[in-house]
């Protein structure tokens, strides 16, 4: 037969320092408790838990919309990952008696920064909590009592792990300091030259292009772009997010060599590059000329976006 015990409470804050986050870092803060009850916590911990969502089509995504209503489509979390700290145990606690416990934990060196994407999403939280023993208690011995534990008083919050500034993209492939790509079409060779291969999120990134018409032809419009693509799971999106037309309409002379400079504005939003799991983010910039109802001619480079302390979208 089991009996109600009821579960003492406190209340718990967190604090966290505030020096920007990256894998591998010790995250620093203090847990400050405070007491309704007297009594004996069994476990003051700390955790860091990171997840990754993965957004998925259901199975009825096949069938026609109208013959199956309702939403469509879904998202569920990755099994998480997750860093636990043990800052107390056993612990005496009085009625409004106010407990701080410093504490550290580190963050995994292969931790995944935060990304909050139209799909993608990586989020990272700290929590620390006090448990005490367990809140449904048999009346004789039994294995069910190491089952469970009552939690006395929790707090949560989300920090922000930033991506380094590495130079590698996919998982590991490094990226030349200041990458160049060249593509001869046809008609016409595309040389695309970047200042740099990284950029963080609120930057710009610089280049310049050359064309080297093979022969003569008419173009709509010569113009570079800054794309994204993202991908969690089977949702995936593919967004222009800044352009520059460099020329509207273009007339390219056979063996007159063209050059162009340009800049390109990167978002300030918690994209930065990466490769998890079941979620890929990655950035390129491409070069087009554009040709209206014929194939365009195009050159693209890759180049990583990390994500910076000093924007705007350190924020939530």
């Amino acid at each position: 037969m089991l009996r109600r015990v009821a579960t003492p409470s406190a209340d718990v804050a967190l604090s966290v320092a505030g020096q920007p986050l990256y894998p591998g870092d010790a995250v620093d803060g203090e847990v400050v408790v405070t007491p309704r009850d007297s009594f004996v916590a069994a476990l003051g911990l700390v955790r860091l838990l990171q997840t990754e969502v993965l957004r998925i089509d259901s199975a009825r995504d096949a069938v026609p919309q109208m013959m199956v209503p309702g939403r469509r489509g879904g998202r569920r979390g990755i099994g998480p990952v997750f860093v636990d700290h043990v800052f107390a145990e056993n612990m005496p606690m009085e009625n409004g008696v106010v407990q701080r416990y410093p504490v550290s934990v580190r963050l995994p060196v292969q931790a995944m920064p935060t990304v909050k994407g139209k799909h993608a999403r990586i989020t990272w939280e700290i929590s620390a909590s006090v448990l005490t023993d367990a809140d449904w208690m048999p009346s004789g011995n039994s294995v069910l009592s190491n089952l469970a534990r009552g939690r006395a008083g929790e707090c949560t919050q989300e920090i922000v792990v930033f991506a380094r500034p590495d130079g590698t993209i996919f998982g590991g492939e490094r990226l030349p300091d200041e990458p160049q790509a060249t593509r001869e079409h046809r008609r016409v060779i595309l040389d695309l030259m970047l200042a740099s291969s990284k950029v963080a999120n609120g930057g710009a990134l610089e280049g310049s292009l050359s064309i080297k018409p093979q022969r003569s032809f008419a173009a709509r419009e010569l113009r570079v772009e800054l794309m994204r693509w993202e991908r969690s799971g089977s949702k995936q999106a593919r967004v222009v997010e800044s352009s520059q037309v460099l020329q509207r309409p273009a007339v390219l002379t056979a063996g007159e060599e063209t050059n162009w400079a340009f800049q390109l504005p990167v978002p300030d939003r918690l994209m930065p590059s990466v490769l998890g799991h079941h979620t890929f983010v990655g950035w390129q910039v491409r070069a087009v000329i554009a040709r209206g109802f014929l194939p365009n001619f195009t050159v693209s480079q890759p180049v990583q976006v990390y994500t910076s302390p000093v924007t705007a979208a350190s924020g939530f």
